[in-house]
């Protein structure tokens, strides 16, 4: 899906050795993608609303410690702009 917003962005950290994240986008007819990357390989769904797309990234979360760097790219931004 083409020009695709970020939602959010999460980040195990690299714990157990390999590094995971969890990101959801929001495209432009209202629908969202979630992608689940581990190390170098990706895999993307598509849902027909947020909550679909939220409940299966609460899900991928479900055990050990994320970290959620769209929270941190927006704080890097807005304080840019001071």
């Amino acid at each position: 899906m083409s020009g695709m917003e970020l939602v959010e962005h999460w980040w195990n950290g690299g714990a157990g050795g390999h590094r995971e994240d969890v990101i959801v986008r929001r495209g432009p007819e209202g629908t969202h993608e979630v992608e689940l990357r581990v190390g170098a390989r990706s895999i993307k769904r598509e849902y027909r609303t947020r909550d679909e797309a939220m409940t299966i990234s609460d899900g991928l979360r479900a055990v050990g410690v994320w970290l959620e760097l769209s929270r941190l790219r927006n704080f890097a931004t807005s304080a840019g702009t001071r």
